[in-house]
């Protein structure tokens, strides 16, 4: 759940700071798809930002909960800066595809507070 000043609510006891780094970059996007939450991994597509599916496509990072089953959305995406990557909300994918969207996103300038060389290991 999305709440003030950057700050996500996660289950009661522990907070999210989803940006690992003063300075992250966000610009308005036209949205679509259902239950996107703040964090999720993002790609673009029609000139439209959806929920990833392909790994080498990923773009962004959404900044706020949205949700745009109906009709497409006005909201923020973060399209440079350093995230965390434990806060980092991701579709059902193997730990290579993921390290292969932390290669497409540091392309994009957005980087994360971890090592990516071993994702592929860990994640």
């Amino acid at each position: 759940m999305a709440g003030v000043y950057g700050v996500t609510s996660t289950d009661g006891t522990e907070q999210s700071q989803l940006v690992a780094q003063d300075g992250a970059i966000m610009k308005p996007a036209t949205m679509n798809g259902s239950d996107m939450v703040r964090g999720q991994v993002m790609e673009k597509s029609s000139n439209k930002y959806v929920v990833l599916s392909t790994a080498a496509n990923a773009a962004g990072i959404l900044v706020d909960d949205a949700e745009a089953s109906e009709a497409d959305v006005e909201g923020n995406v973060y399209v440079a800066g350093k995230f965390k990557y434990s806060d980092l909300v991701w579709p059902t994918m193997s730990a290579a595809d993921k390290k292969t969207a932390l290669e497409a996103l540091q392309d994009r300038n957005i980087c994360v507070d971890i090592d990516i060389t071993g994702v592929e290991a860990t994640a």
